[in-house]
């Protein structure tokens, strides 16, 4: 039996015994096609964001606090709080007015406050020779980001994969027709049976590396309002 006819054996039992389908790591043609046009249209947005520039500040909590990953805060790490980057992201931090660096790991979110773009741990503010002023101009570099996001959370984007949750449908030739047209391209297409009525299609296992590039995709089709979600790692 060919790998998409037992993928659609969802159509016949229930959503409490699904099994997980074998993870799709190939990509057909047209999705290659795609990816490149997606690339050729994103690859200077990218190199920009290596870099960026604006104030940076420093906090203190108690030690021990929870951070945005799940981590205990510690005031003598060298870590940081971003508002976008990666958890475990390695960011060079150069201060403008001094010429001093410090590296430091992304493990919070924050800060928030206008025109500040990351927030450090007192060690890292005395790195910086900036702890007494409170605040500087910085340029962030960033050195190195993990393929997996170092998180104690299972938050869309902690654990390094996504689902993206197309939408749940009546008419069955329907969702026939978006399964097989989402499989040509390389997803991992599901379709689970709710409320005894709807059949759910969802692209599982989509890792952090091809998610704005899938959210693409999806949107070029004709789905703008799709729900992004937490998933599991398929290599676990």
């Amino acid at each position: 039996m060919s790998k998409m006819k037992s993928k659609l054996h969802y159509f016949y039992i229930s959503p409490a015994s699904l099994v997980k389908p074998v993870y799709n790591q190939g990509m057909s043609a047209k999705r290659i096609t795609y990816l490149l046009l997606l690339i050729l249209l994103t690859t200077s947005s990218l190199f920009a964001n290596l870099r960026e520039q604006g104030i940076a500040s420093w906090y203190d909590s108690e030690l021990g606090a929870l951070t945005a990953n799940g981590e205990g805060f510690n005031p003598e790490a060298l870590a940081a709080a971003h508002k976008t980057l990666t958890f475990g992201t390695i960011v060079r931090v150069h201060n403008l007015e001094n010429n001093q660096t410090v590296d430091v790991r992304i493990n919070d979110r924050g800060p928030f406050i206008e025109n500040r773009i990351i927030d450090l741990t007192p060690v890292a503010a005395k790195a910086l020779q900036m702890y007494e002023q409170g605040i500087t101009e910085v340029e962030l570099e960033i050195l190195s980001v993990p393929e997996i996001p170092e998180s104690q959370y299972d938050r869309p984007g902690d654990t390094g994969w996504y689902r993206i949750q197309i939408g749940s449908f009546s008419n069955t030739q329907r969702v026939y027709s978006l399964y097989t047209t989402f499989y040509a391209l390389g997803f991992n297409p599901v379709i689970e049976i709710i409320q005894n009525t709807l059949l759910r299609l969802t692209l599982r296992w989509i890792p952090s590396s091809e998610k704005e590039e899938s959210l693409k995709i999806v949107k070029s089709l004709g789905f703008d309002e799709v729900l992004l979600r937490s998933e599991q790692n398929p290599n676990l």
